[in-house]
C-alpha cells in the first residue's frame, strides 16, 4: 500500500476477527513505532504486549475483548528536557503510537488507539511499571472483522452524521483549521463547535457502551445504572469504553 492510500483510508477499528496475530507481525509494529520522533531523540518508551484475556479484562475497555492484542505504550516522565511543562514525553509516545496505527493499516491489521482505562495507579500495579514511567495509551491490534458495522450512534458520535463517516469526512475544512500568523477563529471551526454537537447523541452513545460493559458481566442491568453512568461519564468520574 502506498504511503498516501494509508494516510488517507487508515480508520480506528473497534471489532476484531479472533484470528491470533504473529509475533513477527506484532515486532514490525512495535518497530515502526521505534521509528518515530521523539524529544532530544531519547527514544524513553517501551511497550507492553498483553494478549492474556485477564490481564486484558483489567484494563476495563470493551473493544479489548475482541481484540487478540493490547498494547500498553509508556514513556519516562522524568528526563526534564522540557519535562512535563510542554509534555514533550506524551508527544514523543504519540508519535509513535501513530506510526504504529499506520504501519498496521498498511499490512491489513486494524487498529485503535484507546484512552479510556483505569487510573494509572492500578495500571502501575497491575503490569509493574515503575513510577518514572507514565501510561501515554493503549493500542488494540487484530484483524479487522468482516462485516461489522458501527451503530448509528456511533458515526454520529465520531463523525457527526452518518454520511460524513461513510465518507471517511474531515469534521472541518483546511479554511478553518489553518490559521496564519496568529490564531485565528472562523465560523463553525473547532472553537465554537459542540461536541458531539447533540446532548442526545452524546447519551446514546454512552448508553450503548454502558449497555455492553454490563453485557460482558460489568453489573446488574438496568435503565437506573445505565442513566448513573451516563452522569459519571459525562462529568469525567469514570467511563468504561
Amino acid at each position: 500500500m502506498d504511503f498516501e492510500r494509508c494516510l488517507f483510508t487508515r480508520r480506528s477499528v473497534r471489532k476484531f476477527d479472533n484470528k491470533p496475530l504473529d509475533d513477527k507481525i506484532i515486532e514490525s509494529i512495535i518497530t515502526a513505532g521505534i521509528y518515530a520522533p521523539s524529544a532530544c531523540n531519547f527514544q524513553a518508551w517501551k511497550f507492553i504486549v498483553v494478549r492474556d484475556e485477564k490481564k486484558k479484562k483489567i484494563l476495563k475497555n470493551y473493544i479489548l475483548d475482541n481484540a487478540p492484542v493490547c498494547i500498553i505504550v509508556v514513556y519516562r516522565n522524568d528526563l526534564y528536557v522540557t519535562g512535563r511543562k510542554h509534555y514533550d514525553y506524551i508527544q514523543s509516545a504519540a508519535a509513535a503510537i501513530e506510526n504504529m496505527l499506520l504501519y498496521a493499516h498498511s499490512i491489513g491489521i486494524g487498529g485503535c488507539w484507546l484512552c479510556h482505562y483505569p487510573k494509572q495507579e492500578k495500571i502501575r500495579s497491575d503490569f509493574h511499571i515503575p513510577d518514572n514511567f507514565d501510561i501515554i495509551g493503549l493500542v488494540a491490534l487484530g484483524f479487522p472483522k468482516e462485516g461489522s458495522e458501527n451503530t448509528k450512534e456511533q458515526m454520529e458520535y465520531h463523525y457527526g452524521s452518518e454520511m460524513a463517516f461513510k465518507e471517511h469526512k474531515r469534521r472541518f475544512t483546511l479554511e478553518q483549521v489553518i490559521c496564519n500568523e496568529n490564531f485565528s477563529i472562523l465560523e463553525g471551526d473547532c472553537t465554537t463547535v459542540l461536541y458531539p454537537k447533540k446532548m442526545s447523541v452524546l447519551k446514546n452513545t454512552v448508553k450503548y457502551y454502558w449497555k455492553k460493559f454490563f453485557d460482558r458481566g460489568g453489573g446488574v442491568k438496568s435503565e437506573d445504572w445505565i442513566e448513573t453512568g451516563f452522569i459519571k461519564c459525562f462529568r469525567g468520574d469514570y467511563c468504561p469504553v
